[in-house]
């Protein structure tokens, strides 16, 4: 880029800009050949000189269109940092790809101003019907709003759905806005959506979780138990519990037919169980242990003066036992395979061989 060029858009002088355009009429032109990162229209647009943006989409009304490095234009830099006026003046000589227009993330100039919470930028951008594009990562713009904890920015922007919309918004992990809401721990927004009686029953969708049961898979502190007792206030269910023919958006659940969803409350009790009494027995072998003696014997087990080889051979079962038991009982509480259906399965089959080796341990013992 032109260094005085670069200056001028840097400083927002406009006296230079007409200097540089008396001197060559192409300066401006020869810009897509030298910008390689931002052109001086970004540059502008970002430190909110008016009156040089102005001047630039008067003399070349294409720089409102030009993309930097990241695929953005002038008018997402402006929206991060809101610059109202200068928005207005871009939106008025850009045409609806522009305003559409999808940055490297995904992202549309909207989605940036949520994140910056510039709520004159969002309102004017919604009347260009910018709101329900979705992100590329299939987020509505309601959930980057709450991703990014912007509850000023859901709020306005959950007017445009009504309260059955709302409720079918999902991202592309079938989270609604409230289970969203709901992971994030956030009990401003919780309450806000709580008030919508779609929204309500939308809690209780079976996307494998219900709001309910999400929850309990949170690090449980002050703010999980307050919204805990929302939840249950609203009747809220788990999916165990929430009965096939009532579910809400059925067609969309049955059309994942084919993906396995595992019992959210799957809990690894029975390989706990077995390493706990492996544990016990490890320590109270068969026939007790020495608990008084002469010759240095104290605490041993009794069986290894007794029979030495049937001693040393429930030691290595037991401890083969308890070791088995608490990987499962690990690879259960990772949740690596929980929505694994065969991984569950041979978790759950591993455990009941175990309970069986463990059983008939005792029995031979």
């Amino acid at each position: 880029m032109n260094p005085n060029l670069f200056e001028a858009s840097l400083t927002g002088n406009v006296q230079l800009l007409n200097e540089l355009l008396q001197e060559d009429e192409l300066v401006l032109d020869r810009i897509p050949l030298s910008c390689f990162s931002e052109t001086p229209l970004h540059i502008a647009a970002l430190r909110g000189h008016l009156d040089f943006v102005k001047m630039l989409v008067r003399k070349k009304p294409l720089l409102a269109m030009s993309l930097d490095s990241e695929r953005r234009t002038a008018l997402y830099l402006a929206s991060a940092e809101g610059h109202v006026d200068i928005v207005c003046e871009l939106l008025n000589v850009m045409n609806s790809d522009g305003w559409r227009f999808h940055d490297q993330e995904g992202r549309t100039a909207l989605h940036l101003a949520v994140m910056n919470l510039q709520l004159e930028i969002i309102k004017l951008l919604i009347q260009k019907d910018l709101s329900k594009e979705l992100q590329g990562n299939g987020e509505t713009i309601l959930h980057t709003c709450i991703s990014w904890n912007r509850f000023d920015a859901m709020k306005l922007l959950s007017e445009l759905w009504n309260d059955e919309e709302l409720a079918k918004l999902t991202d592309c992990n079938d989270n609604t806005v409230l289970h969203l809401a709901v992971v994030h721990k956030q009990i401003q927004t919780v309450t806000y959506l709580l008030q919508k009686q779609s929204l309500r029953a939308a809690g209780n969708i079976v996307n494998g979780f219900t709001a309910l049961d999400i929850l309990d898979h949170c690090p449980q502190d002050l703010s999980a138990l307050q919204i805990r007792s929302f939840l249950i206030e609203a009747s809220f269910l788990r999916s165990k519990d929430v009965s096939h023919s009532f579910r809400p958006f059925q067609r969309s659940t049955e059309s994942k037919s084919s993906e396995t969803v595992a019992n959210p409350e799957s809990t690894p009790k029975g390989s706990i169980l077995v390493a706990g009494t492996s544990f016990y027995s490890g320590l109270h072998p068969p026939g007790g242990t020495f608990i008084s003696s002469n010759d240095g014997s104290l605490g041993n087990a009794v069986q290894t003066e007794v029979v030495m080889g049937n001693s040393t051979t429930f030691v290595i079962h037991n401890t083969i036992i308890m070791v088995v038991s608490m990987m499962i009982a690990l690879a259960f509480l990772s949740g690596i395979s929980l929505r694994n259906k065969f991984c569950l399965w041979v978790l759950n089959l591993a455990s009941a061989c175990i309970l069986f080796l463990r059983l008939l341990l005792i029995y031979r013992r």
